[in-house]
């Protein structure tokens, strides 16, 4: 691969150690259990340490919390040129956040003291994006789930230097989506996320009107970012403080929009959420305290053919549902959005490190306070869009997500934290964590900028079949392209998972069919990445990249 002329992020000397064999990985999983199993979370919840360090008791958020509103984010509808681009401005910087009632925490956001604006793209409509980065170390801003070239992608190649600005031009042709926005550095992204920088991109068409569904921001239709964050006891972020966390980084405080465990106030009618994970690594099982049943409309990039009733539904890091909730004869109630995590997250894992207490006990969300109706006059439509067939004509790949693969990864993950001279480069002094260190791979491989995994042929459809082969559950994501779920160990996918889609949660032991058309091209410069989206793992080898020409 060329190399770009785009500043580079130092990274640590990779390690020739490759091993995949079966005594290894019995040895890896045995060193694991005996130099991890300190970490993990008992029935009373105190945690013994690692190597006989104490580590600090988990701070369990009580329940019903629900003091301050929820914040809803500002729309950045751009703004117009003479020649018909609309023009939208991101600056990412430094700020103080009260994530945690009562507690000042220095964060990282875009346009703001964390996460961002949501971005409201018309279909079809040419933009200019245009990204200045304020921090002091590289960045970039990827446009997760858009159908963009590779150019525009904002991926691992796309750095933006500290005072520089980056603009993405491109033009979103495909359906109405609740997509989002955030970092995607090498080695850097799960730092550079938990310190804020994040927020949701919507790509706007007439369909919301068509099907009268609710579609006034922040009254009947609202952004929900969900997002697990743990405090130091200066107040400050603390991020990959244990070696569990390698695993995947999670918090004892859970924030939506940026605010631990807020209220909304509703109107009585039907109620959308456009709610996305973005979380390093947490899994949510999506539920109401009065176990009441919301229907499905849409997935990470696209609505459903029709909506799909559920009173559970499992999110992992990256993915976005779109739900209604019916509240017509709710005035006066207050449910509470939640996620039952003890009845499907640990199943996920086959590491005991990986689970925690929230993890096996649930925690809740955030508060509806109902009102009176505003008479908005939406319904919940019996159909909504048709869904598109996808004919492959190109080959069929296989994908093995092998995870944790490498024999010495206990002394690795034991072996310092940070990036080489930038330990605590995160808002606040907040730790960088661990990253850049081959210990997660797909089909053996680690992520090398300098090599290119798969070739794709512009505007062919191809089949990629992905093989969890590891001891946990992993969210797969392509950039550049959406896909269809074909098969789960060949049988048809759950109904709200038949939609376009950029993220699938793989569980151990599972093949996932998916198939996905490839319009837009991508140079070796500014490939396209393929990876697992549990942040520490892609910043410790989990990812490839392919090109499209």
């Amino acid at each position: 691969m060329r190399r770009s002329n785009a500043p580079t992020l130092k990274r640590h000397a990779r390690s020739t150690m490759h091993s995949t064999d079966r005594n290894g990985r019995r040895r890896l999983l045995k060193g694991l259990a005996a130099g991890l199993a300190g970490a993990y979370v008992g029935p009373g919840g105190a945690r013994a340490g690692v190597g006989g360090r104490a580590l600090p008791d988990a701070s369990l958020p009580s329940t019903g919390v629900f003091r301050r509103p929820l914040p809803v984010p500002p729309q950045a509808a751009g703004h117009l040129d003479a020649a018909g681009v609309r023009h939208y401005r991101l600056a990412t910087g430094y700020g103080t956040s009260e994530l945690v009632e009562g507690v000042h925490t220095p964060t990282w956001g875009c346009n703001g003291a964390v996460l961002g604006p949501t971005l409201r793209i018309p279909r079809n409509q040419p933009v200019e994006l245009h990204v200045h980065n304020g921090l002091d170390q590289p960045t970039t801003m990827h446009w997760h789930g858009a159908r963009v070239p590779g150019r525009m992608d904002g991926g691992p190649h796309g750095v933006i230097a500290p005072g520089e600005t980056w603009t993405a031009a491109y033009t979103l042709t495909q359906p109405a989506a609740a997509l989002w926005y955030h970092p995607h550095p090498h080695a850097y992204t799960g730092p550079q996320i938990y310190g804020g920088l994040a927020g949701m991109l919507w790509i706007d068409d007439d369909s919301d009107q068509a099907l009268a569904l609710p579609r006034t921001y922040g009254i009947d239709d609202l952004p929900i970012v969900i997002q697990d964050r743990r405090l130091n006891d200066a107040g400050g972020l603390a991020y990959m403080t244990a070696v569990r966390d390698v695993m995947g980084m999670k918090g004892d405080r859970f924030l939506v929009n940026g605010v631990e465990q807020p209220y909304a106030e509703v109107a009585a009618g039907w109620l959308r959420l456009r709610v996305l994970n973005a979380s390093n690594a947490r899994n949510y099982n999506l539920a109401f305290d009065d176990g009441r049943r919301f229907y499905v409309i849409a997935g990470d990039a696209g609505l459903l053919a029709e909506p799909a009733p559920v009173d559970q539904l499992l999110l992992a890091p990256a993915e976005r549902a779109q739900i209604l909730v019916d509240l017509r004869g709710d005035r006066g109630r207050r449910p509470v959005l939640r996620s039952a995590s003890g009845a499907v997250v640990p199943g996920l894992y086959r590491m005991p490190m990986a689970v925690d207490a929230h993890d096996r006990r649930g925690f809740d969300l955030l508060e509806l306070r109902v009102g009176p109706s505003l008479d908005l006059d939406t319904r919940l439509p019996d159909r909504l869009v048709d869904q598109p067939v996808l004919a492959p004509d190109g080959p069929r790949r296989r994908f093995l997500l092998d995870g944790m693969i490498a024999s010495d990864a206990l002394a690795r993950m034991q072996g310092g934290r940070g990036y080489g001279s930038r330990p605590a480069s995160g808002p606040g002094g907040m730790s960088a964590g661990t990253g850049g260190r081959d210990l997660f791979a797909i089909n053996g491989e680690f992520m090398d900028m300098n090599v290119v995994n798969a070739r794709i042929a512009l505007g062919s459809t191809e089949v990629w079949q992905v093989t969890n082969v590891s001891v946990m559950a992993h969210p797969f994501h392509m950039h550049g392209t959406s896909f269809l779920i074909r098969a789960r160990n060949g049988k048809p996918p759950a109904p709200h998972e038949r939609s376009w889609k950029d993220v699938v949660l793989v569980r151990g032991g599972e093949t996932v069919e998916l198939a996905a058309r490839f319009d837009h091209p991508a140079d070796a410069d500014h490939a396209y990445m393929y990876h697992c989206h549990i942040l520490e793992h892609e910043d410790n080898g989990m990812m490839g990249q392919f090109v499209v020409a």
